[in-house]
């Protein structure tokens, strides 16, 4: 089990590091939560959050739910099937490509 949700992890970071959009995946800390540093993404909090609900529809913890310093940063529950990992990544990517759109 540990290695299936350290794989989440590892598959879910290099993902988003392919993709380019400008969301982080710090170096964890808890096998089955990442933190995203969305600060080069969206600055605000509120509208990052906003983009993550209503453009990604995907539900995540709200950094500063965490304290002043989770300013910018998204936390995501990654112990699920990969195919609930995979969703999400490409509701995030797709959302956030199309906002970089022109």
């Amino acid at each position: 089990m540990l290695a299936y949700l350290r794989a989440n992890q590892l598959h879910f970071a290099d993902e988003l590091r392919k993709a380019a959009i400008g969301i982080d995946v710090l170096p964890a800390d808890a096998l089955y939560l990442a933190w995203m540093d969305c600060r080069r993404f969206i600055s605000d909090t509120d509208e990052l959050n906003r983009f993550f609900l209503t453009k990604a529809k995907v539900w995540l913890d709200n950094g500063p739910k965490f304290g002043a310093e989770g300013e910018g940063f998204m936390r995501v529950n990654l112990a699920c099937p990969r195919s609930t990992v995979d969703e999400a990544l490409e509701r995030i990517i797709r959302a956030a490509s199309a906002r970089a759109a022109p």
